[in-house]
């Protein structure tokens, strides 16, 4: 299926009165705060949004958001390939007062009559990067040289009680050679 491009700025009330459901893509180019905090988005994003009225009359936005993109593994400092998705319900609201009475299976989307859709596209990504990217154990220590320890046996480590004492020297200084 090919999807076509996301209109910039929607009528949000319009279309979920109309029940209307969007599907296309939103160029990586345009999403400029996204491209500070990652490396590069190797694919358009991809957005499905559906607008439609809940049973209470609510506006709502149903959306999904998908994108491949290019951070920095944490560990070795070299770049990872992660698919960043997020699915959330947005109920359309007037003031924050409207936002705090909202049901908790909805996020607040304070608007007027109209949203930057690419901005809110752009929201969810940033809220669905993880904070800390890393690769494998096994791929991050082939490139930095550090490979993670293999712990064959568990009980083994655990049944050698005896470990070196970091006050034991003071035990020579004093002259206590008893134990």
């Amino acid at each position: 299926m090919t999807l076509g491009a996301l209109p910039q700025t929607v009528e949000v009330r319009t279309l979920a009165a109309r029940e209307v459901a969007l599907a296309g893509v939103v160029d990586p180019a345009r999403l400029t705060r996204l491209s500070t905090a990652i490396v590069a988005v190797n694919n358009p994003v991809v957005v499905n949004a559906d607008f439609y009225r809940d049973e209470e009359a609510r506006y709502v936005l149903a959306l999904q958001v998908s994108a491949e993109v290019l951070v920095t593994c944490q560990r070795c400092l070299s770049t990872l390939e992660q698919t960043v998705t997020s699915e959330t319900q947005l109920a359309v609201v007037w003031t924050d007062e409207q936002a705090g009475q909202l049901p908790p299976r909805y996020e607040p989307l304070v608007a007027d009559a109209e949203i930057e859709l690419w901005e809110v596209v752009e929201d969810e990504l940033l809220l669905a990067l993880p904070t800390f990217s890393y690769h494998s154990d096994a791929d991050c220590g082939s490139k930095t040289g550090v490979q993670a320890p293999v712990r064959e046996n568990e009980a083994e480590s655990q049944a050698s009680p005896e470990k070196d004492n970091p006050f034991s020297v003071l035990k020579t200084l004093k002259g206590d050679t008893n134990s």
